[in-house]
């Protein structure tokens, strides 16, 4: 690895999880409203707590903290991102930044994320998320990883109004059901991957969001899939907060979710997955999220306690 390189590598890892929350906070206004909470999620996703767990003691990490499926970033560079927009830009984005490597750092991080993503060409609304991405994965995979290749992007050609114009559509309601259902039952689409027209559920007015998934007619087909998953698309363990297995994040339609309670509060900070302290945000226990109308999710490819890393859990 070149010198610059590594004194830049250096300079990203400076960057803590509080750090990247600024930043992310700075950009936010200037993201297209399209990839705002995907941004929000991914960082939720793939914290630098995680890395840095992993690169001090894997193994620790693993027991103490219960790590659980795919949670090594390095393991999906070029994918961890799918649910963004902007993941159609990716390799635009790539090769954009790559050039930040050949000379040391010196503005701020924030800079460097809006010189690339005005490098791509792109409209930087939707180039500044995905870009955002790229420099928190080159930060915690390294130059040669990062910059291998991608795999050809097979994303469909929706125009990002469209996707946000559909995400804000109320859900239609026949005549049938007009006639004879109370709203009491009205039953709400719920996405968990926008670009599969199939990979959605039904869920009914006031059902947990893991019991509406585990109903669905291919349920137990996703634990071929995914270990984690015993019934339907979303890992589940305990159904009752305990866990934190079924954290997810909300793409849209956060506001037509049960509000947070107070002890998914506490839950959520006593296995350290992040609160932003809305009564909607964007990370939740799928299990205590309660339908009240469509929304569009993304399932995290692992779970884990990362609170424990700080306060082992007692053994013997």
């Amino acid at each position: 690895m070149p010198d610059t390189a590594s004194q830049f590598i250096e300079f990203l890892r400076r960057h803590d999880d509080e750090a990247w929350a600024a930043i992310v906070a700075s950009l936010l206004p200037d993201v297209h409203p399209v990839d705002q909470n995907a941004l929000r999620v991914w960082f939720a996703f793939y914290p630098v707590k995680l890395f840095r767990m992993l690169t001090e003691d894997e193994a620790r990490a693993r027991q103490d903290c219960l790590l659980n499926g795919r949670y090594r970033l390095a393991d999906h560079i070029h994918t961890s991102h799918w649910f963004f927009y902007g993941h159609r830009f990716w390799p635009k984005v790539q090769k954009a930044m790559l050039t930040d490597l050949r000379t040391p750092p010196r503005t701020t991080l924030e800079n460097y994320i809006r010189q690339a993503a005005r490098r791509t060409g792109l409209d930087p609304g939707l180039a500044l998320g995905i870009t955002a991405v790229a420099y928190a994965t080159l930060q915690q995979v390294g130059e040669e990883a990062f910059s291998t290749p991608p795999p050809p992007m097979d994303v469909p050609p929706l125009e990002p109004e469209l996707i946000v114009a559909e995400r804000r559509r109320p859900e239609p309601r026949t005549l049938w059901d007009m006639l004879l259902r109370s709203e009491i039952n009205q039953t709400y689409t719920i996405r968990f991957d926008e670009q599969n027209p199939a990979a959605k559920f039904q869920a009914i007015s006031g059902q947990p969001l893991t019991m509406a998934a585990g109903q669905m007619p291919n349920a137990a087909s996703y634990k071929e899939k995914d270990p984690r998953c015993v019934a339907g698309p979303i890992p589940t363990e305990c159904q009752t907060g305990a866990c934190g297995t079924c954290w997810i994040g909300v793409l849209s339609g956060a506001e037509n979710l049960s509000a947070i309670t107070p002890f998914e509060v506490t839950r959520l900070k006593k296995i350290g997955y992040p609160y932003d302290g809305t009564a909607h945000p964007v990370i939740r226990l799928a299990c205590k999220t309660v339908c009240e109308g469509k929304a569009s999710i993304v399932i995290p490819p692992w779970n884990g306690v990362l609170a424990n890393w700080d306060h082992p859990p007692v053994r013997g």
